[in-house]
């Protein structure tokens, strides 16, 4: 067989293996060492050998269980079920919130359109009767409609002179037409 290396003695200094030798082949149904034994996991209940001598006498090793790590509090499991069904309501809640003002924004925006359609016509509405009264104050045609009523014009005009208190009679002299009066037009 190949050759078996022998446990070291604690402190003893650590040996380089013969490079020389084969191999040592791990034992059937042996478990394969990973890792040093002091990081490797505990499995199964663990026994130190312990050797005691009483005055006189040598008695051979004795198994001790080793200590056990202080025991942690059980961790309790908390039920899972109340905070999935709050993480559902206040998704359902958004969904709904941005629901109502999607809906709310849409009918605003609606609004804002008719009101601005409405606003378009009035202003057409406005210039049209701008433009009809600019016409019904225009001389000739309050001198039409006069006519159509059935009044005449006044052959004999009569004027007030201001500066003088006279009252004139016919055509207006140029001076008297200089006079910037207020529904005059000679």
């Amino acid at each position: 067989m190949g050759t078996q290396t022998m446990p070291r003695n604690p402190g003893a200094p650590r040996q380089a293996p013969d490079r020389r030798t084969a191999p040592v082949r791990p034992r059937p149904g042996a478990r394969p060492v990973t890792a040093p034994r002091h990081t490797r996991p505990v499995t199964g209940p663990v026994t130190r050998p312990v050797t005691t001598t009483v005055p006189g006498t040598v008695i051979g090793p004795v198994t001790r269980p080793a200590p056990r790590p202080a025991a942690r509090p059980a961790r309790r499991s908390r039920p899972r079920t109340p905070f999935i069904l709050l993480l559902v309501g206040l998704l359902g809640g958004a969904l709904v919130s941005l629901l109502v003002i999607s809906t709310t924004l849409a009918q605003g925006a609606f609004q804002i359109t008719n009101l601005q359609q409405q606003n378009t016509n009035l202003a057409r509405q406005e210039q049209t009767l701008t433009d009809e009264v600019a016409q019904a104050g225009n001389p000739s045609a309050i001198a039409s409609e006069a006519s159509q009523l059935g009044m005449r014009q006044n052959p004999n005009l009569k004027f007030i002179d201001t500066k003088t208190g006279k009252i004139v009679t016919g055509k207006v002299t140029k001076s008297d037409a200089a006079y910037d009066a207020p529904g005059y037009t000679p």
